[in-house]
C-alpha cells in the first residue's frame, strides 16, 4: 500500500508555548491526546490518541464503564456531560465513583 502512512497510535507534534508536560492530556487543533513526555516548546513529542489513560475528570459526576466522554477545556477535565460544544475523546473505560478526581479513559475517534 503506497498511501500507508503510519498507524495513528500516536501523532509526532511540536509543543506548544510553554511546552508540555508527561501524561497531561492535551488538544491540537480538534485532536485530543494525551502527551509522552515533558518537553519545552516547539520540541517534537508523541501525542498518544489510543489506548486507556487516568485522566482528569469533573469531581462530582459518576461514569458508568461507556460512558461517552467529553473534554471540558475551561476546567481542564474529562466529562460526561457535552454541552453540545465540547470535543469528544472517547469512552469511559471503566466506572468512576462520585467524588474522584480521576477517571480512567479509552481514547477514541469520537463519542456520541
Amino acid at each position: 500500500m503506497q498511501n500507508y502512512i503510519q498507524r495513528g497510535d500516536a501523532l509526532y507534534v511540536p509543543a506548544p508555548a510553554g511546552g508540555v508536560v508527561s501524561s497531561q492530556p492535551l488538544v491540537v487543533g480538534k485532536i485530543f491526546g494525551v502527551v509522552s513526555e515533558t518537553v519545552p516548546a516547539g520540541q517534537v513529542f508523541a501525542l498518544w490518541r489510543k489506548g486507556v489513560y487516568s485522566l482528569p475528570k469533573t469531581n462530582a459526576q459518576a461514569w458508568n464503564q461507556g460512558d461517552s466522554l467529553y473534554w471540558d477545556p475551561v476546567n481542564s477535565v474529562v466529562t460526561n456531560v457535552n454541552s453540545g460544544s465540547l470535543l469528544p475523546v472517547g469512552w469511559a473505560s471503566d466506572a468512576a465513583a462520585n467524588p474522584s478526581s480521576v477517571g480512567n479513559v479509552l481514547l477514541g475517534q469520537s463519542a456520541s
